[in-house]
């Protein structure tokens, strides 16, 4: 039933692409980018524990681990981590073309949605910082995600360590610092 529903929304996700490209420009997503297995596999992780493997006592402060799962069985395997800013060091330092945009630098409450869905994609990576990402923002000051779409988030719900599907604003609104990161193809040897 899972795998069913994962394909539903594989196909609605290719099906959204199709639609949402304009004139004389290409899909967002080519049909084995890394946005697409990230959004795929966080679909199918709904509803599941998957900070499991990294030696919590919980899934209280298990996002950046949960996330690391969903990137290791996307086929992204260069996550490996229960701390945030690890998670995003490991991936800048991957082998993948890694780029990353600031959507709020604010103290004000709330994420826009609009520069959101402007900035991102299904698939994506979203991190929350109390302070810059280059700070160690531990435990509460951070945390991260897949971006879903339309406002939407996949993540690791603090409450009781369940991957979500949940309004952005629920895990990141108080954040200031919020970053979109885009996980391309893997980078050719020179």
């Amino acid at each position: 039933m899972t795998r069913a529903i994962a394909l539903i929304a594989l196909f609605a996700f290719s099906a959204a692409l199709k639609c949402d490209a304009r004139p004389g420009s290409s899909p967002a997503v080519s049909e084995t980018s890394s946005s697409q297995r990230i959004f795929v596999t966080a679909s199918e992780s709904v509803g599941k524990k998957m900070w499991y493997g990294f030696g919590l006592p919980s899934g209280k402060l298990g996002c950046a681990a949960a996330l690391s799962n969903v990137l290791n069985k996307s086929g992204i395997a260069v996550a490996h981590s229960a701390a945030v800013v690890v998670v995003r060091r490991q991936l800048l330092k991957s082998s993948f073309s890694v780029t990353e945009t600031g959507v709020k630098s604010s103290k004000d409450y709330g994420v826009d949605i609009k520069k959101l869905q402007a900035a991102s994609e299904p698939g994506d990576l979203i991190f929350g910082y109390m302070t810059t990402p280059d700070k160690p923002n531990l435990g509460p000051d951070a945390h991260c995600g897949v971006i879903a779409g339309k406002g939407e988030v996949f993540a690791n719900d603090w409450n009781d360590g369940i991957w979500k599907r949940v309004e952005a604003d629920r895990f990141f609104a108080w954040y200031p610092h919020i970053y979109v990161m885009r996980v391309g193809k893997p980078n050719q040897p020179k």
